[in-house]
């Protein structure tokens, strides 16, 4: 059956033209169209580009090249660049140094320095302490925390609240030491008559108080809006308090931030050393703010390493699951291809690259390369670009494997259900009060792999807009030869 079409002209042009000139148009799917208007959203909120990996020329879009407020898919782009200047199998890691090799009292301090290892656990830290011990380290004086591959140090400081939300995993800014993820999880439990809660794992100085009511409400209509927690620094360790409401005969995890990061990697690592080795009262600094009339120490000797799984697989956690934090670290791992260490840096090594593919950079403003930005801007048209460029590099599978399949996984795994669309696209999610997004690929039945990228750009996009993209993403799926029809 044909689709009909409304008069909305739509640029066909070139992908790599510094000044794209237009070809051909065709029009936009009146399916599309009704449902803009049905939503309340003028035509202008939307621009998109759609064409197969193989003949940019054919390209159908609208509005491809207006900057547009891209949310995650945003993240497209710092994952390709970053294959393309750091490597698949680029690793970030953790090292502990000491200026001289392990004896049972060294003179000076320790140094724990991040390079933005995105796994560092508790477990992780333990294997490191651990390799020192067994290297014949019996007591530090002292543990620096060095924070330095960052600038600054500490990213999160004096920050604005992205929204109402500080504490949830998403609004996570990310240092270079980056212990546990600066995410504590809690442990909840009831039966009839009593409420226990825990920190996993359990730290020596942290007690716990609760005060907490419990209700015959079912256990998956909680939500943690229903407890409050007060956490107080105590001359012996923290009090947490715990208070609100909780259904009986329920279990629940609650994951968030709760210490400040410094007093979390003091804690931690306190406790684990005593473990190790028995020794009480480590001081554990933080290399940013060292006590007067001391520095930094030389630490030539490496005790002990860890890294992180190679890009290829963290990636999978950064599109698949749109993982804000992690992208900001690796955004922050391109300044070192400058020898830098601030975002500035990074962006600047992306603007290079994109140069490098004679690319119009014009709409392209970056921030922190995750898409969490109130600033960052992006055309349809550049991310589509980055998109055919990755279709055709060495690294395209571990790339494209990275991207949520339709109705499997990831933040599509309850999107695109249908026959004719599940697992027939891997498109990255964007999401914001003011975005919804998608950017990936499809594969087009009787026409191949096509690029897609889509922006809807409105104050109501995250609550009406959704059906919009989904809608678009249906009719390119179902188009017949003729479909496109040319004016």
């Amino acid at each position: 059956m044909q689709l009909k079409w409304l008069s909305a002209l739509l640029v066909v042009a070139p992908l790599y033209a510094a000044e794209p000139t237009p070809s051909a148009t065709a029009q936009l799917p009146l399916k599309v169209s009704e449902l803009l208007q049905q939503q309340g959203f003028p035509p202008d909120a939307l621009a998109f580009i759609a064409y197969p990996v193989d003949n940019p020329s054919a390209a159908i879009s609208f509005q491809p090249d207006r900057a547009m407020q891209p949310a995650s898919t945003l993240k497209l782009l710092t994952s390709v660049a970053a294959l393309e200047l750091l490597g698949t199998d680029y690793r970030a890691k953790t090292e502990l140094r000491a200026a001289s090799p392990p004896a049972t009292t060294p003179n000076q301090p320790l140094v724990l320095k991040g390079y933005g290892a995105t796994e560092l656990s508790y477990a992780e830290a333990w294997w490191l302490l651990q390799q020192a011990y067994q290297a014949g380290l019996r007591q530090m004086p002292a543990l620096w925390l060095d924070r330095s591959w960052a600038a600054p140090a500490r990213l999160d400081l004096a920050a604005p609240y992205f929204d109402e939300s500080p504490e949830a995993y998403y609004n996570l800014i990310p240092d270079a030491l980056f212990l546990e993820r600066a995410m504590s999880l809690l442990e909840l439990s009831s039966n009839a008559d009593q409420f226990l809660a825990s920190l996993q794992p359990a730290m020596t100085g942290v007690t716990i108080i609760s005060d907490v009511r419990l209700t015959p409400q079912a256990c998956s209509l909680w939500h943690p809006s229903h407890l409050k927690l007060q956490l107080q620094r105590q001359p012996e360790g923290f009090v947490l308090k715990l208070s609100g409401e909780f259904p009986q005969h329920c279990q629940r995890q609650w994951y968030r931030q709760l210490f400040n990061r410094a007093d979390q990697s003091r804690l931690m690592l306190q406790q684990l050393w005593q473990q190790i080795s028995g020794q009480a009262n480590l001081a554990v600094l933080e290399a940013s703010s060292p006590p007067e009339g001391t520095a930094m120490p030389d630490t030539p000797v490496l005790l002990a390493s860890q890294q992180d799984p190679p890009l290829a697989e963290r990636l999978r956690s950064i599109n698949k699951n749109s993982d804000n934090a992690l992208t900001r670290l690796l955004f922050l791992a391109l300044a070192q291809q400058a020898n830098g260490n601030h975002q500035a840096q990074a962006e600047q090594q992306v603007r290079h690259w994109l140069h490098s593919l004679q690319l119009n950079t014009d709409s392209l403003v970056l921030d922190n390369g995750s898409g969490l930005s109130r600033t960052e801007r992006i055309s349809p048209r550049l991310l589509a670009s980055v998109l055919q460029h990755a279709w055709q590099a060495p690294y395209a599978p571990e790339f494209i494997s990275s991207l949520p399949l339709a109705g499997v996984d990831g933040t599509l795994k309850n999107r695109f259900k249908t026959p004719g669309l599940k697992q027939q696209a891997r498109l990255k999610t964007g999401t914001l009060r003011n975005v919804v997004a998608l950017a990936g690929y499809l594969k087009v039945p009787g026409q191949g792999d096509w690029v897609l990228v889509a922006m809807l750009n409105h104050p109501y996009a995250s609550y009406k807009g959704r059906p919009i993209l989904d809608a678009l993403v249906e009719v390119l799926m179902e188009q017949k030869s003729d479909d496109w029809q040319q004016d």
